[in-house]
């Protein structure tokens, strides 16, 4: 019984996953999502040049072949193998490239923390200092209690680095992205796979740099998937360790719990890495029939309470406020709901409006959450009367989320003041006209990465020959399907998106498997994959080819860049 249950909650899994990267894939492929460079977050949904992503991906297939069949993949492998200072070194050096990516953009952007990343660090000043202002009802951290977590982690801190220190907690990042990359990277041993995967990743990793440039956001979003990548890592080591040898490792059901304590502290999003992670240990216990998995998710679940009661108590009896349940979690579902007809954000995204309900309602949770319900019960209405209306708010809402190639990885520091005048070359880079070519660079690049974890999804569901952990899909189906209800934004599913990287190149290594033993079944298996994929973008090409902002993106580059270069000023027609 406990193999069919497994089998079942495989079989959804994968099957779910396969279906979000179809849609992601093809998303990427037929359109782009393209965000202004001033704060007003506005998206422009735009056609893409398909032909080229589907060559560049035929490019990669050709090539892949041509290095299996002189079998370089086999020799590199072996050496790498056989020789461990060389993979050592080999993938220190990635680590250490990506490490000073992240510090020269730190250094050279010394951009200021803003907004909500601010506020956190201003209330943490405001305890050390006794002043409580952000703690009084009409407070930011009484409305925002879901920043204490992260707050409490700034505040103790802050006594040693003092307020302010953008610079400390940037390169703290830094630090964590690298070590976040290493964590993904012990992976691929622990799955069985060879050392050439693990490198690959890296390298992968180091192509891919959002996330590396997301440094300079002192939010949490870092912090959190460090610590959910080293609760995700010791669980599997755990798990590995119990089945072969039945033996417990305390130290490693001790991570775990902190680890995944941390990521939802210092940002309660990770709630979703927490969720998926605990489904996944009761499915290994299903699956091997091992009740001693169950201790993991206990470790889980009594870190999250700890996490939960104490650093609010902490802080209430710092601040001598009590912070009760601030801004109702229904005024995120509104706005993530709402469909925006203004000029600023996108459908789904952060509504001034919206996330005033607080405020009007008294600082009332209940009235707020009545009137937050209200709001939501209208959208649905309007939803069912007008089935256009829905589908045209889903694909423009998940396209303008999961669809903006550089997931706000410039935005994020133009937006910004600096301690300095920054160089030439910083400002080119975040001018619109500058940013170009890296988004089209990275356009490409996220065809690449969509379309083998697409392959790693295919084989893992009907070949069941990819050894990988069902956690990292699951951890991103929840994230996909949390963000279609939820405030979204392309910073909120980055972090879903780097768990992507492993699984890529996990697809193409069993694409590069396929290619070994090529034959006329492996000839139909692609020929029904393409036909698959022609059918469901014929059928779901609303959801899919997104282009009707062409000409007023057009309109708005050409403007935009001839204000950046002082052909005319923002003032003039």
């Amino acid at each position: 019984m406990s193999k069919v249950l497994y089998s079942i909650y495989r079989y959804i899994v994968l099957g779910l996953f396969l279906v979000i990267n179809i849609w992601l894939f093809l998303l990427s492929i037929f359109s782009t999502s393209k965000m202004t460079t001033d704060a007003s977050e506005y998206t422009y949904y735009t056609g893409d040049y398909v032909w080229v992503h589907l060559i560049v991906l035929a490019c990669i297939a050709v090539l892949t072949y041509i290095l299996v069949k002189k079998k370089l993949f086999t020799i590199l492998n072996r050496y790498l193998t056989d020789n461990d200072k060389a993979f050592r070194k080999v993938r220190n050096i990635c680590l250490i490239i990506i490490g000073i990516t992240g510090a020269v953009w730190v250094i050279l952007t010394q951009s200021h923390a803003g907004a909500d990343q601010y506020y956190v660090l201003d209330a943490a000043a405001g305890l050390r200092s006794h002043d409580y202002t952000m703690f009084m009802r009409d407070g930011y951290i009484a409305k925002y209690t879901n920043q204490i977590g992260l707050l409490f982690i700034e505040y103790i801190i802050g006594f040693v680095v003092g307020d302010y220190n953008y610079i400390f907690w940037q390169l703290l990042n830094v630090i964590m992205i690298v070590f976040t990359y290493k964590m993904l990277a012990d992976l691929f041993s622990i799955w069985k796979l060879p050392r050439l995967a693990s490198v690959l990743f890296l390298v992968l990793g180091i192509l891919f740099f959002p996330w590396t440039l997301y440094s300079v956001f002192i939010y949490g979003n870092i912090a959190g998937l460090f610590f959910a990548v080293m609760a995700f890592k010791y669980t599997m080591l755990f798990v590995g360790s119990s089945n072969t040898d039945n033996s417990i490792h305390i130290s490693y059901i001790a991570v775990t719990g902190a680890a995944m304590m941390m990521s939802v502290m210092v940002k309660s999003n990770y709630l979703i890495f927490m969720i998926a992670l605990i489904l996944y240990t009761i499915a290994e216990t299903l699956r091997h029939k091992n009740i001693q998995i169950i201790l993991v998710t206990c470790a889980i679940a009594a870190g999250f309470a700890i996490q939960a009661v104490f650093p609010k108590l902490i802080i209430e009896k710092i601040s001598g406020y009590n912070l009760d349940n601030g801004a109702s979690s229904w005024t995120w579902i509104d706005m993530g709901l709402h469909s925006t007809t203004a000029t600023v954000y996108a459908d789904g995204w952060y509504n001034s409006r919206i996330a005033s309900l607080y405020e009007r309602n008294d600082y009332d949770s209940k009235k707020e959450a009545q009137a937050a319900k209200a709001d939501i019960k209208g959208y649905i209405n309007s939803y069912k009367s007008d089935p256009n209306a829905f589908t045209s708010f889903l694909s423009k809402k998940i396209a303008s989320q999961w669809n903006n190639p550089g997931f706000q990885c410039f935005w994020i520091t133009n937006v910004r003041n600096s301690s300095i005048t920054q160089s030439g070359i910083i400002t080119d880079i975040l001018s619109l006209k500058g940013g170009i070519p890296f988004m089209n660079y990275l356009n490409i690049l996220q065809s690449i990465i969509l379309f083998g974890s697409m392959l790693y999804a295919v084989y893992a569901l009907f070949f069941n020959s990819v050894p990988a952990s069902t956690v990292l899909p699951l951890t991103f189906i929840g994230g996909f399907i949390f963000h279609i209800f939820w405030e979204g934004k392309c910073q909120y599913t980055l972090p879903y998106f780097v768990l992507l990287l492993p699984l890529s190149i996990i697809g193409f290594f069993y694409m590069a498997k396929v290619f070994i033993d090529f034959s006329k079944k492996h000839i139909y298996h692609c020929a029904a994959g393409l036909i698959v994929l022609i059918l469901v973008t014929i059928i779901f090409n609303h959801f899919i080819i997104i282009n009707h902002d062409n000409k007023s993106y057009k309109e708005y580059k050409d403007y935009t860049i001839k204000v950046e270069s002082g052909e005319i000023t923002e003032t003039d027609n």
